[in-house]
Formats: structure tokens, sequence, C-alpha cells
């Protein structure tokens, strides 16, 4: 076989960059996506994308997602009030096993190879790149991508240090108590679990899987690894239960997740990690937006050090953090480090007090994600009320 490019991994991010190689002009019979799924496969995860999303995705494509829905803004919610987002356009919600397959059936249509059932278990250094091995056969491909996601068995193989692995639990549920009400329109993160010492948020999402109508998806993020599960799923339920809603599914389900990291290392010689693999926001956790962004980048650099035969890619990650896409994410790794740090009820009364931050998300100028435009503006904002108020107290927050 004599594909030039391997990628492990068939979810958007490996899908993304098949396309984008393609797009640069790498011929597509050099190109070849390995994932141990069969494809549409079932895929655990909230399926919501913020607008900047969106236009990726068509791009992609070509056309909209079908069989999805759509919301018109964001609420975060605390116990000192809620923080209402409008964004440019409207936000996607998908069911992730209809979305991951079209956009793999288009990098197939490309002409990019797919193997699908395809479990790799061997990966090591060789002379002419990287060699793979699975159950069935072996090949050494010359560059090679991990877009394998958040445990990411290329990146440890490659011995490439990670960042922060965070946890999920999520289930499907439906709506049972009409006097407390829930705006299907609207995607909600709640920062209730930072009252209980659980770094992270919950959320409801409305659920359009094909053929439904009325459900929601709630789940809760650990943004830093360290909750018990058990305790995560008590937690849940019993949101769930003061929002008024009954599980459906017969248990939450839960799943890792790997953060963006100033210091983690995603590229070897003849090997490039991307999505999830490289890391995603880790303040919202939010996957598909950064994955399909990194991706792009990835796409892009791998292919220009292709036509110039060079086996490495001066500075990667850096490239990536100087990048519009980048120092979102750099920006979001930063306030999450506040929020999840050691004084989380202050950087809760500095997001959620700050008159500049609130103007900024309802004027629907500045995208989710894409904040550090604002950065100056809301740090004058926050040098302003600090004058005026002091610094914001850690005392314990409320709940209302």
């Amino acid at each position: 076989m004599s594909e030039r490019v391997g990628i492990v991994g068939g979810g958007p991010s490996g899908s993304a960059l098949a396309i984008t190689l393609v797009e640069q002009g790498i011929d597509p019979r050099d190109i070849v996506i390995l994932d141990k799924a069969t494809f549409p496969r079932p895929k655990l995860c909230g399926g919501g994308i913020t607008h900047r999303g969106t236009s990726m995705l068509e791009e992609l494509l070509g056309v909209r997602p079908p069989d999805g829905g759509q919301t018109v803004g964001l609420e975060f919610r605390s116990a000192l009030g809620n923080l209402v987002v409008r964004e440019k356009g409207p936000q996607w919600v998908f069911d992730r096993s209809v979305l991951d397959a079209m956009l793999l059936d288009r990098a197939r249509a490309l002409g990019v190879g797919v193997r699908e059932g395809v479990q790799v278990t061997d990966v090591r250094k060789a002379i002419d790149g990287w060699h793979v091995g699975w159950r069935s056969g072996t090949q050494t491909f010359p560059w090679l991508v991990g877009a394998d996601g958040a445990t990411s068995f290329v990146r440890r193989a490659a011995g490439l240090p990670g960042g922060r692995i965070g946890r999920l639990l999520e289930a499907v549920f439906e709506k049972t108590d009409a006097s407390n009400p829930i705006d299907p329109n609207v995607l909600y993160f709640d920062f209730d679990p930072i009252l209980d010492g659980i770094p992270g948020y919950a959320w409801i999402f409305p659920y359009p899987k094909p053929g439904t109508q009325g459900l929601y998806k709630l789940g809760i993020m650990d943004g830093r690894g360290v909750v018990p599960g058990e305790r995560l799923r008590d937690w849940t339920l019993a949101y769930a239960e003061r929002n008024g809603f009954r599980m459906l599914d017969a248990k939450l389900q839960g799943w890792p997740e790997h953060y963006f990291s100033f210091s983690a290392k995603s590229h070897a010689p003849g090997l490039v990690l991307t999505g999830e693999a490289f890391g995603i926001d880790p303040l919202l956790g939010e996957g598909i937006t950064p994955a399909l962004e990194i991706s792009r980048y990835a796409g892009r650099r791998l292919a220009s050090a292709i036509r110039a035969q060079r086996k490495t890619i001066s500075l990667y990650e850096l490239g990536f953090v100087l990048s519009g896409e980048g120092r979102n994410l750099f920006f979001q790794a930063v306030l999450a480090n506040r929020l999840y740090g050691r004084h989380p009820n202050r950087w809760m009364r500095v997001l959620f007090e700050n008159p500049g931050l609130r103007d900024v998300a309802a004027s629907g100028r500045v995208l989710y994600g894409r904040m550090t435009g604002a950065s100056f503006g809301l740090s004058w904002s926050f040098f302003k009320q600090t004058l005026k108020q002091g610094i914001p107290s850690n005392a314990p927050l409320l709940r209302g």
C-alpha cells in the first residue's frame, strides 16, 4: 500500500484534516483514515456547536448537515444571576452519530481511503516514518496523524506529553415539570457545580435525535478530573430533579476529555496530533469547533511540509497558539485555570458581576470562544470594577 498519510481516528478532527489535505492539493489516494468503529457509530456528546463552528461545517460539507436543530443563544447560569450570550447567528445541535458519519462520508467521497473496524494496537517510530499495527495488518506511513481523542493512543505511543484530562457524564432526559420552564431554543451552561466543590459546570441542551421531539441532554463536566464518578452521577441526578427532568437512559454515561494546554506537545518528526488529541476548550469542554479549527490548521501545515518534503513542521504548537483560533483557545485556558482553580468563587464574581462582560455577551458582536479581541476592554472594565468595589471575595456562594 502506498498511502503517505495515515490518520488514526475517523471522527470530526480526522475527517476535517483529510478534507483539508485534499483541498490543499494532496492526492486523496495518498491518505487513509483508520478507525476502530463502524460508522454511523453511537457517540456520547452534548452535540451543541457554537456559531463559529457552523460556517466551518458548511465549508467542509458544502451544505448544512440535516437532521439537526438550532438554538438562538447561550445562557450561563450561576448563583449570582444569569449571563445571556447572543451570537451573530444560531447554534446547531446534532446527533453526533449522524454528524460524524457525514464528515467521514465527505472525506470518502473526495477519494480518501477509509478503513473501518481497524483498532490500532501498535505505533512505533520507523526509519522511514511510523509503523502502525492492528490485528490483521501493519503499515508504515511517512506521516502519521493522531486524531484519536482524549486518551490518544498515538500521543501515548509517541511519548508526547499532553494537557489535563477531565471527565464528563451525560444522559438523555425528558421534561416532566412545566413549572420550571426551559427554553428549547437556548443552550444552558450552569455553574452550580462550583458551589458544591466540583470544578466544572452542568448543561441542558435540546437533543434533536431524528424521529423524536422534546428530549434534552443533561450532563456535568469535571474540568480537573478529580471528582469520583459516583459523586458526579448523584449530583447530576439531583440537578435534573431540581430542574424538572426525568432520565430516559438506563444510566449516566461518562467519557474523558483532553484539554488544551500550552505546555503540551503535539508534534514529532513525521507525526502530528489534531483535534482532542491536541486539546479542546478547557473552560466549557467545547470539542467539535476547536477540533475542526485545529484540523484545518494542521491540514494546511502538513500539506506544506509534504510538498516541501520535510519531516518536521516548524513551531507546530506555537504556530497554532499564535493563530486566531489558537489565541482564543489559550484565552479559554486562562479563564479555566482561574474559574476551576484555587479561588473559584472569586472568579465567579469577576465574571458574573463584570458589566463589561455582560454588555459584550448581550451585544451579538463577539462569538463565544472568540473573546481575545475583547480582552483589553474586559480587563479595563474589571480594573474599574476593582477600583470601585475592591478585589472580589472568595467567600462561598449560596444557591438561590
